[in-house]
C-alpha cells in the first residue's frame, strides 16, 4: 500500500472516530421528566389490601410473623405471594401519565370520568393504622389510560391502562395458589 492511500484511510478513520466520540458518546441526554405520582407509600408499610370490583371484593392481609399474605375471609386457600406483592407495588404509588385536575372535580366531571360509581375501589391499610382509598374510573376514549382519583382528595389523574388492568385482574382472577399435580398426589 502506498503512503497516499494510507494517509486517506487514517484521515477517514480520524473523522469517523471524531464523529462517534463527539456525536454519539459525548452527547448530553435530554433531561428526564419528573414522574408525578397520584400518591406514594413505602411498600413495606402496606399491611392489608382490599380490592372491590363488580360487586366482588378480594382482601388480603400481611402476616408479619409468618411473612405471608392471607385472605381475610378465613379461607384455607393460599395467596399467591408474587401476585399479592405485585399488587402491593402497584398500590404503593401509581405514576400518573397526566394530571387532569388539581382542583376539586365537579359532579359532572366525576361522572364523565366514571368516578361517581368507580369500577374499582381499592383500599390499603398501612401498618400505622392509616387507611387510604383509591378510585379507578373508566378507561379513556383512546383506551390508553384509566381515570383515577386519590380517595377523597382533590385531583384526577390518568394512569396507564396496564396498571388499571392488573388491579381489575386481582379480583377477576384472585391470587390463589393452585396446587401442581405433584402436590395433589403427595398430600
Amino acid at each position: 500500500m502506498n503512503f497516499k492511500t494510507t494517509g486517506i484511510l487514517i484521515l477517514v478513520l480520524a473523522i469517523l472516530g471524531g464523529y462517534v466520540y463527539y456525536g454519539r458518546i459525548n452527547r448530553v441526554p435530554p433531561p428526564r421528566k419528573e414522574t408525578t405520582f397520584v400518591y406514594q407509600y413505602d411498600i413495606s408499610d402496606i399491611a392489608r389490601m382490599d380490592v372491590q370490583y363488580r360487586g366482588q371484593t378480594v382482601s388480603v392481609k400481611w402476616d408479619e410473623t409468618n411473612s405471608e399474605w392471607y385472605f381475610t375471609d378465613q379461607s384455607d386457600k393460599k395467596v399467591h405471594p408474587d401476585r399479592a406483592n405485585g399488587l402491593r407495588v402497584l398500590l404503593s404509588g401509581p405514576g400518573a401519565n397526566r394530571v387532569l385536575l388539581t382542583e376539586t372535580a365537579t359532579p359532572e366531571q366525576l361522572k364523565e370520568y366514571g368516578l361517581v360509581e368507580p369500577q374499582v375501589v381499592a383500599t390499603i391499610a398501612l401498618k400505622t393504622g392509616r387507611v387510604h382509598r383509591v378510585l379507578l374510573g373508566d378507561r379513556t376514549p383512546d383506551g390508553n389510560n384509566y381515570y383515577i382519583k386519590n380517595g377523597d382528595r382533590d385531583g384526577v389523574y390518568l394512569v396507564d391502562f396496564t396498571w388499571g388492568n392488573e388491579i381489575l385482574r386481582f379480583v377477576a382472577e384472585p391470587p390463589i395458589v393452585t396446587p401442581t399435580p405433584e402436590q395433589d398426589s403427595s398430600g
